[in-house]
């Protein structure tokens, strides 16, 4: 594995590390809404410092392989619009992808566009055996993304996850090397 970040392109986006410079505009997006609400990790309120920690850490994290993230820029503009991510884990050979989209860019399928590029990334050039993702239940937007780019649903959960004081279900997708080697 290569020690620096990749960069890495769909027709839509380009898929890079993010420059200390983003950091204002990564603290507003992230701040947005429904990101710290759909997601396991994402601190509320994101604050300027957070933003900075995460674009210093990106590099060291995936040197260690343990993370790859990745802004979420369109090619037209250059506006940075997410993250996304793969978290690795070596021993396993899995990949668990991750990302958000900013409000004013959903349902434009930037989310499936970058996942999907992470993921072949992953099969590809990290020899990952597994990618897959989870989601809230209630979370249908992200559900839809992971079976757009060829995850397979496994199953639900129940009441796996403790977020704002509420149990929530997590809904489990999947695809193996096999099936990403032979689309459907």
């Amino acid at each position: 594995m290569s020690s620096e970040l990749p960069h890495l392109s769909t027709p839509r986006l380009l898929l890079r590390a993010l420059e200390t410079h983003q950091a204002e505009t990564l603290s507003r997006l992230a701040n947005g809404p429904k990101i710290a609400d759909n997601t396991a990790n994402i601190p509320s309120p994101y604050t300027l410092e957070t933003a900075h920690t995460f674009i210093d850490n990106m590099v060291a994290k995936y040197r260690a392989g343990d993370l790859l993230s990745l802004g979420m820029h369109v090619v037209e503009t250059g506006e940075l619009v997410g993250i996304v991510s793969l978290r690795l884990n070596a021993r396993h050979r899995y990949g668990h992808l991750g990302g958000w989209v900013a409000a004013h860019c959903r349902n434009q399928g930037y989310g499936a566009e970058a996942a999907r590029a992470v993921m072949d990334f992953g099969f590809a050039e990290l020899g990952l055996q597994r990618v897959g993702s989870q989601c809230f239940g209630r979370n249908k937007e992200s559900a839809r993304v992971m079976e757009k780019i060829g995850l397979r649903f496994e199953g639900c959960m129940r009441e796996a996850f403790l977020k704002n004081g509420v149990f929530e279900d997590l809904l489990g997708f999947a695809v193996v090397r096999e099936d990403w080697e032979r689309p459907s």
